[in-house]
């Protein structure tokens, strides 16, 4: 059984709770059982997109938006704004302060919301931090908002533009994810590997 470090919780119904698990997600759930545990059901049902937003919601917030990086970064046909929401995402990641935050806000309108790259960097601007503008009263996001926008990114990411690669690209994508809550860096291209 994996052992898988950066998830924090010892149930994967801890993670259920989190939020709104679909009918096919609570198919696969059993007493007591561990994420790993659940994580292998879910794959086995091939149920990807619920095991996605499993996954978002398992990670810290650091984690779960690399993880919509690396995925968005694994396709190379995004236009220039789509390219700078992708980087801006990766910039937060790395330097996790108000700056970046903010730029993510920029570069999520500019990349638009029907767009994978749009919603990672979403993800980052919703990481915490005030929702409203510089000088307003700060309104917080909800607990969580964030991984619905990485689960949201990485689902698109999989399924757009017409679903022909979805078959390949969610196994892959789970990988990188997997490698992540694992203590890796996703980037398991860079190392040569395939995914």
């Amino acid at each position: 059984m994996a052992a898988y470090l950066k998830i924090p919780h010892a149930l994967a119904d801890d993670i259920l709770a989190l939020y709104q698990p679909s009918d096919n997600t609570l198919a696969c759930r059993e007493d007591g059982q561990s994420p790993a545990t659940f994580i292998d059901a879910l794959k086995n049902a091939g149920h990807y997109p619920d095991l996605v937003i499993f996954l978002a919601h398992a990670l810290p917030v650091r984690e779960a938006i690399w993880w919509a990086c690396c995925c968005t970064d694994h396709r190379s046909d995004w236009n220039e704004a789509e390219t700078r929401a992708i980087q801006a995402a990766c910039a937060w990641v790395t330097v996790p302060d108000e700056t970046n935050r903010r730029h993510a806000e920029a570069m999520a309108h500019a990349a638009g919301l029907e767009t994978a790259p749009g919603w990672v960097s979403q993800a980052a601007f919703w990481s915490g931090g005030s929702l409203t503008e510089k000088g307003q009263p700060a309104v917080q996001p909800p607990p969580n908002l964030y991984a619905h926008a990485v689960a949201g990114a990485i689902n698109l990411c999989a399924v757009l533009p017409d679903g022909a690669e979805s078959e390949h690209r969610y196994p892959d994508f789970v990988r990188i994810g997997l490698d992540i809550a694992s203590g890796g860096n996703g980037r398991l291209i860079d190392e040569g590997n395939t995914v």
